[in-house]
């Protein structure tokens, strides 16, 4: 999707990027985004900052701290960013030209969905190039509002929760949830950061429940669900009003270890299993091509 907006327009968007950083550690690919964001904000001069908050092992309480930090500056829109997101630099002003009160991007879980894999290649999706089944391997961030039986890939899109990794959110949308929800407040422990000694309330914006009844009174929602701290957020602010919005057509990464097993004993059982052969000479693939072009038509 292509979004245009003025650049004065864009200049009005004043974007505080928070990242909270257990042990001050992030991946090289989002570290290299940042630096690329920056530089794109000094082109369309915008105002734009940076704030890490290092050494916070509970990550709702990290998010609350960012969250008050954001509330007492003067930006607009609070954008997280977690430690561990590739992103590219242009969706975080197309978030901002979008111009949602609460909108973020897709990133995959840290697993493979093997599922998704077998599909693409009964559908032939990799036939040409095989390494695109990458694209088929996510399970992702986000939960569809009920009885969405069709996502539009290229638009923004209604959703009912997505994940804070990569989230905008306008300024009032907080003075709203600290309005109709003043218990949520309270005393945090002193974290030793540099504009905060711990010695006045803030606010819960982020936190871990059940969604019950005997969890959370009159304020249950009453899914009985373990709510993780961006979830909680997404249906308490969708209870006052608020949507929110998931950009299907953003590609981010989402960076971990992996443990690259396999076994050669398995392999014995392919026909062919040396590296970069041509599957087109593989004597099953055209009988296996065959039988799910049978099956696209049936259907």
């Amino acid at each position: 999707m292509e979004v245009k907006i003025p650049v004065e327009e864009l200049r009005e968007k004043k974007i505080m990027v928070c990242t909270p950083m257990f042990g001050g550690m992030c991946s090289g690919m989002y570290t290299k985004a940042c630096c690329d964001l920056a530089t794109l904000a000094t082109k369309y001069e915008m105002d734009l900052k940076y704030f890490y908050l290092f050494n916070e092992s509970l990550i709702p309480r990290a998010r609350n701290y960012l969250s008050d930090e954001f509330m007492r500056s003067h930006y607009t829109h609070l954008m997280f960013i977690d430690a561990d997101i590739h992103f590219d630099p242009n969706d975080v002003l197309t978030l901002a030209a979008l111009d949602k009160d609460i909108i973020g991007g897709p990133y995959p879980k840290k697993c493979i969905a093997w599922e998704k894999v077998r599909n693409a290649v009964d559908s032939g999706l990799a036939d040409e190039d095989p390494e695109i089944l990458e694209d088929y391997t996510g399970d992702y961030v986000f939960n569809p509002v009920e009885n969405t039986h069709k996502i539009q890939v290229a638009e923004p899109v209604d959703v009912l929760e997505i994940g804070t990794g990569f989230m905008m959110i306008k300024k009032q949308v907080f003075d709203d949830f600290r309005e109709a929800y003043p218990q949520f407040s309270y005393t945090p422990d002193h974290n030793r950061s540099e504009h905060f000694k711990g010695d006045r309330n803030i606010h819960a914006y982020f936190d871990t429940v059940i969604d019950s009844m005997a969890y959370l009174g009159d304020i249950a929602g009453g899914s009985d669900r373990y709510l993780s701290e961006d979830y909680f957020f997404c249906q308490f602010v969708r209870r006052i009003g608020y949507n929110i919005y998931l950009c299907p057509w953003m590609k981010l990464g989402h960076m971990g270890s992996y443990v690259f097993s396999g076994s050669m004993a398995s392999l014995a059982n392919l026909e062919f299993a040396a590296h970069g052969l041509d599957t087109a000479k593989i004597s099953g693939h055209a009988k296996r091509r065959k039988k799910t072009t049978k099956r696209k038509k049936k259907k």
